[in-house]
């Protein structure tokens, strides 16, 4: 113990953390992570357009499969002089942990970037950043090297228009394996022009000489149309349920019961994929339960002799929920899940009038969305009677230890027993 001294303790500056625990921030160094330093690059892009600065993002995969390009027609990263650091806000962003235009509303009224170490852990990460800013009449660049800055900040002519575009190659000395997977690339950025309707984002694949334009000017309506589809499961009803909600916090959402055996939701917040759901999720699940109960109440439409879960209620229920908010608190850099608790309540306030009146004012589709409830309920009783059964069997037929004359017959010939 009295060789355990202040002189052990390390202390990393800069983006020595980055680079000496990779996964605290993006997750590990597998195809996972890889993939994250896209993601954080383009919601940069996707914050521009969600704030309605941008209405174009591009993405290029380049012929060695291992490096991208970033492009967007937002207000451009500014490149002037940081009243704190003395360097410019470009190489603030890029260089230091924490630092980024969305901590204050005034820039951005919703944001998937939060936390300001997205563009810095991509750089620290990347054996080349070459960041390329449009703004003010002119054309600024400035190159990186595992964090580093490879040179001022330099003019590199006149330009028309603004946007940013970031090009970087991840470091081979951190991720085992630096190829991209273009098709789940090309998944992602679909899903964000279903997510902000009306943003036209382009995906080229150099090495594939391909090249794909995704719009989509009715969003999440068009976006349910296609997992229904894709699912192969017919639906109950013939129109989708759908909200469109401006006011704060905005809340769109779309859903429809298919013949599916089970739930199929897919969330966002702020733009980014919630695979492991939240609170949104809770409050969407809780509305949805009170508006389908609440209507069989008030219709007497409840079953004799089985009782509807809420399980019942959503098998076979796809769904796409995009929450847009002030304050995300998510669980981690990685945003995999929304943990704020107030979140419940008010998506629940939201789903559960909005669903109750549409499902009073459509009475064939609701008469078909509680029947496939019912049907539910009754195949589940059904299948916990049946297992119930067999596990009676079982017990009932296996060798009692009985006393004297009472204990079980024993031979191995077949006709004697």
């Amino acid at each position: 113990m009295s060789d355990y001294t202040a002189k052990d303790i390390t202390v990393l500056e800069g983006l020595e953390p980055v680079r000496k625990r990779p996964g605290m921030y993006i997750g590990g160094v597998g195809s996972t992570g890889l993939h994250h330093l896209v993601w954080e690059i383009l919601d940069n892009s996707v914050d521009e357009a969600m704030n309605g600065h941008a209405s174009n993002i591009a993405v290029t995969l380049h012929a060695d499969g291992s490096s991208i390009t970033i492009t967007d027609d937002g207000r451009g990263i500014p490149v002037d002089k940081h009243p704190k650091t003395k360097k410019s806000a470009l190489e603030v962003i890029f260089t230091v942990l924490h630092a980024g235009g969305k901590f204050e509303h005034g820039n951005y009224k919703t944001a998937g970037g939060l936390h300001g170490v997205g563009a810095s852990v991509v750089n620290a990460l990347s054996t080349e950043l070459v960041a390329r800013v449009k703004r003010d009449g002119a054309e600024w660049e400035m190159s990186f090297k595992r964090g580093q800055v490879q040179g001022a900040l330099k003019k590199v002519g006149a330009a028309r228009g603004s946007g940013t575009s970031v090009y970087f190659h991840p470091d081979p000395t951190i991720f085992p394996k630096v190829e991209f997977d273009p098709a789940l690339i090309r998944e992602r950025l679909e899903i964000v022009s279903y997510i902000h309707k009306g943003v036209k984002v382009t995906f080229e694949d150099e090495g594939a000489k391909s090249k794909d334009v995704f719009q989509h000017d009715e969003g999440l309506s068009e976006f349910l149309k296609k997992i229904v589809s894709e699912r192969g499961s017919k639906a109950v009803h013939e129109a989708a349920f759908v909200i469109e909600r401006d006011a704060k916090p905005r809340l769109e959402l779309a859903l429809q019961w298919t013949e599916a055996t089970d739930e199929h939701l897919r969330s966002f917040v702020n733009g980014i994929p919630t695979g492991s759901g939240g609170t949104h999720e809770n409050g969407f699940r809780a509305g949805l339960g009170k508006a389908v109960r609440n209507y069989i109440d008030t219709h007497n439409l409840s079953p004799k002799g089985v009782t509807l879960a809420a399980e019942d209620i959503r098998e076979g229920l796809t769904g796409v929920l995009s929450l847009f908010i002030q304050e995300p608190q998510f669980q981690g850099q990685t945003k995999d899940r929304l943990n704020n608790p107030e979140v419940t309540s008010t998506v629940d306030s939201v789903v559960r009038p909005a669903l109750e009146h549409w499902l009073n004012h459509n009475r064939s589709m609701a008469e078909a969305i509680v029947g496939r409830a019912i049907l539910a309920a009754r195949a589940r009783e059904a299948s916990r009677a049946a297992q119930a059964e067999v596990t009676r069997r079982t017990a009932t037929t296996g060798r009692l230890n009985l006393p004297g004359k009472l204990s079980d017959c024993s031979s191995s010939g077949r006709d004697d027993s």
